[in-house]
């Protein structure tokens, strides 16, 4: 009997025992099997983040080297990346999810082991401590060469191109190089290198690029500065707005110190013309420039013209404001030109000799006189003729002639020197009288005919010891009526004058 429970107690026992080594076994075996996983997560997790089918197979294979794994799979969002042949449907997989190599939050994918569930029983009952010193060795040499490979294949490249990537200094493009680790392989870290030495590259082309842009451009804005600094023309920027923003000196010494356009305006004599101008360029936002010459008083009190071209500057910013406009305007100093015109002019409508209106200049002015008549005023036309003035030519010669034509001139011009009175010489010896009073006797009329006939008949100083002394013969026209042609009115002051040559000179007719 004792016996026979020493036996029982033996075998149970040992059974116990048995069950106790083969379940430390066991449970050794899956800590070693999670162990081994676990070293080739982070590389399995490179070969998904780098989508490297060869390395994850690698890794896969690696694992089913173990007597523990049956079989292993790796697998990302899309599906399965790489996975050993055999495979345990029946059996459930280990799962370890495969962190992102560089952000530790995220995921990239998960790697699936199938451990030899057969093998690890059969193994832990036979020798459950040899297995475990196995398993160990087996576990230290996977782990090693996985270090191993990982290192020269992945770890110590990255390690050179980081330590060379910091040597390279953003803040000086010209100097940028390529980065060069000795480093031949096509693969991923081959690839990047590439990637990087391109951008390198595109940096350094873009900033000469932008270098020489920059330059180019500062060479055009000194010469724009050039020409519209020395422009021999005014050259300003208004804003309709906050008044002139830009301007060159010759539109300052034009302008002096205006600020704002309402100044600008007005400095002219005529500011509703630059007004109207500027209107109709924000009426209508042509784009065609306004000239207009315009004349203004300098800080002399001179006048001076300038010829003022406005442009219409369209700019996208303002146009969207819709409360602005910014007008361009160049000032061209005219004032020689003006002067020119007005002398040319002068000399156009004037005698040389005398300086009343020639017969041109007169015709005008004596046309713009008939129309203006009215029921209240009288106008009259006087033909003058200076009485045997061809003796004094031949007696005193030309010059005392010019002086009697001077004087006369001046004489005419001293009676007749109302606003509206127009004194011309019509020619040779003769002068033709225009003017406007109100309605007069004809007494008082045949008083200004006779006051003009004795001032013509008061000698003349022709030197310190010649004198002479002429007369007139005069033909007064009266105009009734503005539709009366001057030509008519001529003829009759005309056939008046010849009246009066006929009945002896030196006297008027008024007809």
């Amino acid at each position: 009997m004792v016996g026979i429970v020493g036996i029982l107690v033996s075998i149970a026992g040992s059974f116990i025992v048995f069950q106790l080594a083969q379940a430390e076994q066991q449970r050794f075996s899956a800590h070693l099997l999670n162990q081994i996983a676990q070293g080739s997560v982070k590389p399995a997790a490179i070969s998904v983040y780098v989508n490297d089918i060869e390395l994850a197979q690698e890794i896969l294979a690696s694992l089913q080297i173990n007597d523990l794994i049956l079989a292993a799979e790796i697998r990302n969002e899309n599906g399965v990346v790489a996975e050993t042949s055999l495979k345990d449907l029946s059996g459930s997989p280990i799962a370890f999810a495969l962190p992102h190599p560089f952000l530790d939050s995220d995921v990239v994918g998960e790697l699936l082991v199938y451990p030899d569930n057969v093998f690890i029983q059969s193994l832990a009952i036979s020798d459950a401590r040899n297995s475990v010193w196995e398993m160990m060795l087996v576990s230290m040499a996977l782990t090693l060469t996985m270090y191993v490979a990982i290192y020269q294949l992945l770890s110590r490249p990255l390690i050179k191109l980081s330590t060379a990537f910091e040597r390279v200094d953003p803040s000086n493009p010209e100097l940028l190089e390529k980065i060069d680790i000795q480093y031949t392989r096509k693969d991923e870290v081959g690839f990047l290198i590439s990637g990087i030495n391109r951008l390198i590259h595109a940096v350094r082309i873009n900033f000469v690029a932008e270098r020489r842009l920059r330059m180019r451009t500062e060479k055009l804005e000194q010469r724009f500065r050039l020409v519209f600094d020395k422009a021999s023309v005014g050259i300003g920027l208004i804003s309709t707005h906050k008044g002139i923003l830009l301007e060159n000196p010759v539109f300052h010494d034009i302008v002096g110190q205006i600020c704002s356009l309402h100044d600008f305006v007005n400095m002219f004599d005529n500011p509703e013309v630059v007004s109207e101008a500027i209107h109709e360029l924000r009426t209508t936002q042509q784009s065609s420039p306004i000239t207009i010459d315009l004349s203004y008083q300098n800080s002399e009190q001179q006048t001076r013209w300038v010829n003022c071209l406005f442009a219409l500057v369209i700019d996208q910013r303002s146009t969207e404001r819709n409360d602005d406009m910014l007008i361009e305007v160049i000032l061209n100093d005219v004032t020689e030109r003006k002067e020119k015109e007005a002398k040319s002019k002068y000399l156009a409508q004037h005698d040389a000799l005398t300086g009343l209106l020639n017969r041109h200049g007169g015709e005008i002015k004596l046309q713009a006189l008939l129309q203006s008549i009215t029921n209240k005023t009288m106008t009259a036309v006087m033909l003058i003729d200076l009485d045997n003035f061809k003796p004094i030519n031949d007696s005193y010669g030309h010059d005392a002639g010019d002086v009697v034509l001077q004087e006369t001139a001046q004489r005419i011009k001293r009676l007749f020197n109302d606003d509206d009175d127009v004194c011309c010489r019509w020619g040779g010896d003769e002068f033709v009288v225009g003017f406007r009073r109100d309605v007069l006797l004809p007494s008082a009329l045949e008083t200004l005919c006779n006051t003009l006939l004795h001032g013509i008949e008061m000698p003349i100083t022709l030197t310190n010891t010649q004198h002479c002394a002429i007369s007139a013969s005069i033909g007064v026209a009266v105009a009734y009526s503005p539709t009366q042609s001057l030509e008519a009115l001529l003829n009759e002051a005309d056939e008046a004058m010849y009246q009066v040559k006929r009945e002896g000179r030196s006297n008027y007719m008024i007809v």
